[in-house]
């Protein structure tokens, strides 16, 4: 079986009688056919008995996704946060996190069982003494990054990556949407704009699993042209502070998932900086690096 086949079996299969108390929404394949990988996945699953109505269309759908260059680790957890979302009780939330292990596993076998985890993260597999890239990758190809961080601070050197990604690059953009798909416990954002509906959709998927998230960003930019920020308080109660002053700019860019990794670098979470711009991020679990970020976003939580 195919990878293909694999992710292709969540939309084949089923029942076109929905049974419990939840009434699932319509959605046809033309309406689908025009939607973010992210949003497809989320609304197709919500609507599965009109989506079973029209299989082979959204199978079609879903394999145009798939040759785009689609993450596999990411619709793995997409899938798997939301079955468990859609779940009506304890079993059968249950049984949606384990359809979801089962469907990871299904992709790591196929894929040579790249996708080995390291406190949340699927990193490749590292040479001892070598600090390799982040973030839900599974090519094998990552630049390997010389640091001393991890000896001053007894981290093992295997433990440790720097990973290094460029924009416009819908392939960079796939790393963020996983590393925002990792946090477990905590999620710190300080960022100078958010106008990626995407992006706003990750944070409400962390926020739905039960991770403190947070938002930092600049005044000026709350009520700019498709910002996200004041919609994720108002509609998820996602808090978010900013400075006071506007003669000046918050302007630092990063993030950090359960205060142990960052992400980091000149880009703004807005579609021009993923579709126009040229930017650079660097990503890494550095213990030293990730407990500065920290602290500076407290510190900027406590001023704001």
């Amino acid at each position: 079986m195919s990878l293909a086949d694999i992710l292709t079996a969540c939309f084949g299969g089923g029942s076109n009688n929905a049974s419990g108390s939840r009434q699932a929404p319509y959605l046809s394949a033309d309406e689908a056919a025009n939607m973010p990988l992210d949003v497809f996945l989320e609304r197709s699953l919500e609507s599965s008995p009109s989506v079973m109505q029209q299989q082979g269309q959204f199978a079609d759908i879903f394999r145009r996704h798939l040759q785009s260059g689609a993450s596999l680790s990411h619709v793995a957890n997409v899938v798997r946060n939301q079955t468990s979302r859609l779940a009506s009780n304890g079993t059968d939330r249950a049984t949606a996190e384990w359809a979801g292990q089962l469907f990871a596993m299904s992709i790591d076998g196929q894929s040579g069982g790249n996708h080995q985890k390291q406190g949340g993260y699927k990193a490749p597999q590292m040479q001892q003494g070598s600090y390799a890239a982040a973030v839900g990758s599974d090519n094998g190809g990552w630049e390997m990054q010389q640091s001393n961080h991890g000896r001053q601070n007894n981290q093992n050197n295997s433990d440790t990556y720097i990973r290094s990604y460029f924009f416009p690059s819908e392939q960079s953009f796939e790393q963020l949407m996983n590393f925002l798909d990792s946090a477990k416990s905590t999620l710190d954002i300080c960022v100078f704009n958010i106008t990626d509906n995407d992006v706003a959709s990750a944070i409400i998927r962390a926020k739905k699993r039960g991770v403190e998230v947070r938002i930092i960003t600049d005044d000026g930019q709350l009520e700019s042209k498709g910002s996200d920020i004041v919609r994720l308080q108002e509609d998820h109660g996602i808090p978010f502070k900013h400075d006071n002053d506007e003669n000046k700019f918050m302007h630092s860019k990063f993030a950090v998932i359960d205060r142990r990794a960052v992400w980091m670098g000149s880009y703004n979470w807005t579609v021009g900086a993923r579709r126009s711009n040229n930017e650079s991020v660097i990503v890494t679990n550095d213990r030293n690096t990730a407990d500065a970020f920290s602290r500076e976003f407290e510190k900027l939580w406590r001023q704001f």
